[in-house]
């Protein structure tokens, strides 16, 4: 069994199924030139990941592949229990990630595609994220009292998960659901969610963690004391808030961002398969981030 993937975009839902299942799998790491070479074109004439091969079957769409997997590993009942209703509820709840949900975001990733005037396609990018908000008001409601879309595990949380970190990353938010901001905490917790962003965006594995808060903090100082570089990689692991203006206060998107430290401000940069954002806050409450281990630094 092979994933060919790339970093930020929707296969990441195929490689955690992948690590629900337990079972053994390799990784082909993509990028935007790989994927437009003839001998990937020759497996997927559209040029996109994922592509999932399994001996001499070779399957796209994630839909397609989801699906797949549910049903090569059924006794983890990622499809539901079993019954017809059971698995259209999943299928439901996919369909409308995949088809509604996805789709919203393209005139963020791509708004002069839309408008080649500059100024007309920020105002449509604006226009899409009121649309993805609106979408982010079902599915937080389909989340009150369950841990899950359907009240189970299945492969439309995967796929959800990948949503709610493209709307944490294009700056549309969670703010106001504070069921997403649940279900995306309990994803993060889990072990095949975290081995597949280990892969994905070279995260520390959790038995890594080298150094305390405190340590950082002191290493970090001694590196602006002694006026070192002050641009490094970091992992956000739990809620770093900010705010753009008299904006509502945003999220910066958990996993590996990278940080550039001034006296003042520190600003963090991440890029998705799409889209690449930055946001800043202040130094003294970066240093309380990295104190509550909601930061952990690559020094």
């Amino acid at each position: 069994m092979k994933l060919f993937y790339m970093p930020g975009a929707s296969s990441l839902a195929d490689h955690i199924v992948l690590e629900w299942s337990g079972q053994p799998y390799e990784t082909v790491r993509m990028d935007r030139g790989s994927i437009k070479t003839p001998e990937y074109l020759a497996l997927n004439p559209t040029g996109v990941v994922p592509i999932l091969v399994d001996g001499d079957f070779t399957l796209t769409e994630n839909v397609a592949i989801l699906g797949y997997l549910a049903d090569l590993y059924p006794h983890l009942q990622l499809a539901g229990d079993g019954s017809p209703r059971s698995r259209a509820e999943v299928m439901r709840w996919l369909g409308f990630l995949n088809s509604d949900v996805n789709k919203a975001f393209r005139p963020i990733f791509f708004p002069e595609r839309y408008l080649p005037d500059d100024s007309v396609a920020a105002q449509l990018a604006a226009t899409a994220r009121g649309h993805v908000r609106e979408y982010l008001g079902r599915l937080d409601a389909q989340l009150e009292g369950r841990d899950w879309l359907t009240g189970r595990r299945s492969i439309a949380d995967a796929y959800h998960f990948v949503m709610l970190r493209w709307a944490i990353g294009t700056k549309v938010g969670l703010h106001g659901f504070e069921n997403l901001s649940g279900f995306v905490r309990r994803m993060h917790a889990d072990d095949g969610v975290h081995a597949a962003l280990v892969m994905e965006e070279g995260l520390a594995p959790r038995s890594g963690r080298a150094h305390s808060a405190p340590d950082q903090l002191m290493r970090l100082n001694e590196r602006i004391r002694n006026n070192l570089a002050t641009t490094l990689k970091a992992e956000v692991l739990g809620t770093v808030a900010y705010s753009e203006g008299d904006g509502p206060e945003l999220e910066v998107r958990r996993g590996l961002v990278e940080i550039e430290i001034a006296r003042m401000d520190t600003v963090f940069s991440w890029q998705d398969e799409n889209y690449r954002a930055q946001a800043a806050i202040p130094f003294r409450n970066f240093s309380r981030y990295v104190s509550d281990g909601a930061i952990l630094l690559d020094l």
